[in-house]
């Protein structure tokens, strides 16, 4: 018998579990195994997924809350676009007149022409500003000492673009928060602009999140 192809295992794992009382039952008592289970998914239902994406599939639905904002979160993930920027750098820095006066001319800061970037993440205290690393030395020594907060000089951006129902589903932030706690995935810093999610992480894990948040968009 052919195996079917399924393009959103998630979707297709819980709607199993939601349809099966006994084991849904079963699932939220703990006393199934999620290996054999997802084995047995993939032998019964003849699904062209790997193991992995099953076992994930369903420990995510372990974990979810059981209405249907969960669901509404996921599919607003599924509809969002992620995109990664290395080679970036990163200062925090004292939010004061003259830092502000200073960031207000980026074009003194880079190149726009060469497609160079710049972002300021601001906070009511401090503000981060996110750059190429290669402007690493020429933008730090652009502000005092004594407001350099703290610098990260290889550091990552992961930029989310969510659908415009972003607005109306409550809990997709968290949902990938949660996703990099516990996977030991720390986030320097992060802006919020309408429904443009933009984290800034540490150059050595940024793949690892990528992967991540890539999964909870795509499963």
């Amino acid at each position: 018998m052919k195996r079917q192809n399924i393009p959103n295992i998630r979707e297709f794992v819980w709607k199993i579990i939601e349809t099966d009382i006994s084991l849904k039952k079963d699932l939220n008592r703990g006393i199934i195994n999620v290996r054999s289970l997802a084995k047995h998914i993939l032998d019964e239902q003849k699904i062209t997924a790997s193991l992995d994406s099953v076992i994930s599939a369903i420990r995510r639905y372990e974990k979810a809350p059981k209405n249907k904002e969960t669901y509404s979160v996921y599919h607003t993930l599924n509809h969002a676009r992620i995109a990664t920027r290395t080679k970036m750098s990163s200062l925090l820095l004292k939010r004061t007149d003259d830092v502000k006066t200073k960031l207000g001319r980026p074009d003194k800061l880079i190149d726009y022409q060469g497609h160079e970037i710049i972002r300021v993440l601001e906070g009511s205290q401090a503000l981060t500003i996110v750059f190429d690393r290669k402007n690493f030395e020429k933008i730090k020594t652009i502000f005092p000492k004594s407001v350099i907060l703290e610098e990260n000089k290889k550091v990552g951006m992961i930029e989310i673009d969510y659908p415009r129902i972003l607005k109306k589903t409550p809990g997709v932030f968290s949902v990938i928060y949660n996703e990099l706690a516990e996977n030991n995935i720390s986030i320097i810093d992060a802006l919020i602009s309408s429904n443009e999610h933009i984290l800034v992480i540490d150059e050595e894990k940024l793949l690892t999140a990528f992967e991540h948040i890539y999964e909870l968009c795509n499963n």
